[in-house]
């Protein structure tokens, strides 16, 4: 257990005094990027994602949310004085841990190898929302990069979310651990509405029919709605970026994979008129700690 200092008792109730001070301001969108098993480039995609809405003049946080195999720092090649676990501990403040990556592009680091994060007390996410509501308008996106599978941290995030994109690619694995993820969603946290990126996908396909086969599954036995965003195309390219350390936008902006992904940006901010009341970095962490009261 940490210790916060100043922490307030564990009801709801009491932090609601916590989320006054944006009043008045438009919230970001927070959007989890998750899925239901590892590698299937979901971490790759959410970076690629946030440096393609800067590009469009948008400022986004990439909160990594892997709370105990943090490597979104690793694949962008830095290594943070200070993570999510500092601020945790009482040894930092949120901003005291911001990684400015980027013009518009900000990260906040989390912990590698310290297994206590994937399991956050009401103490502990209590003093993440008092951290974040100071800055919660400084960002038009957050991105949340949440770990795979179907962990208490993975559900909490992507139920909080305004937006969850589902990243699977064409392994039959990567569907049917997709569908569980779905599942548990649904029937844990009544979540409906999913939207679905196909990766790695072939030269040639649109993807779709990866999408087709979850779907079907979920059509037929979930109360879920599953939209198709798009596809990202199998790309050497990506795999010398992921070497290199460097994002794909970066190394290579004109990559088949990197067009698919401003694709893909482009979709979302389309839907920036379309907010549901979820939404927003404070209430995002409003919403994750009275649903693990």
């Amino acid at each position: 257990m940490y210790l916060i200092a100043g922490c307030v008792q564990n009801s709801p109730r009491r932090y609601a005094k916590i989320m006054s001070s944006s009043i008045g301001h438009k919230p970001a969108k927070v959007i989890s990027v998750t899925s239901g098993k590892g590698g299937v480039g979901k971490t790759h995609t959410t970076i690629n994602l946030g440096l393609a809405l800067c590009s469009m003049g948008k400022r986004v946080l990439l909160l990594d949310a892997d709370l105990g195999l943090a490597n979104i720092n690793i694949m962008l090649g830095f290594k943070p004085a200070a993570t999510l676990h500092d601020v945790l501990s009482g040894g930092a403040a949120i901003r005291d841990i911001l990684v400015r990556y980027t013009d518009g592009l900000d990260v906040i680091p989390a912990a590698s190898g310290i297994p206590e994060m994937v399991s956050l007390g009401e103490d502990e996410k209590a003093s993440l929302i008092s951290g974040f509501d100071e800055f919660a308008t400084d960002y038009d996106y957050v991105l949340v990069d949440t770990a795979a599978g179907i962990g208490d941290s993975v559900l909490y995030f992507n139920a909080a979310a305004e937006q969850v994109l589902v990243v699977i690619d064409p392994e039959p694995t990567s569907i049917t651990d997709a569908y569980a993820l779905i599942k548990v969603m649904a029937a844990q946290w009544s979540s409906k509405e999913f939207d679905v990126i196909v990766n790695r996908v072939p030269v040639g396909s649109d993807g779709r029919g990866p999408f087709a086969k979850l779907a079907a599954a979920a059509g037929k036995f979930l109360p879920v709605s599953l939209n198709y965003m798009g596809a990202i195309a199998e790309d050497d390219s990506l795999v010398d970026a992921v070497m290199k350390q460097t994002p794909l936008l970066k190394l290579y902006p004109n990559a088949r994979a990197s067009r698919d992904i401003y694709r893909l940006a482009k979709k979302i901010s389309a839907n920036e008129g379309s907010r549901t009341p979820k939404g927003g970095l404070q209430f995002f962490f409003r919403s994750l700690l009275e649903q693990g009261a």
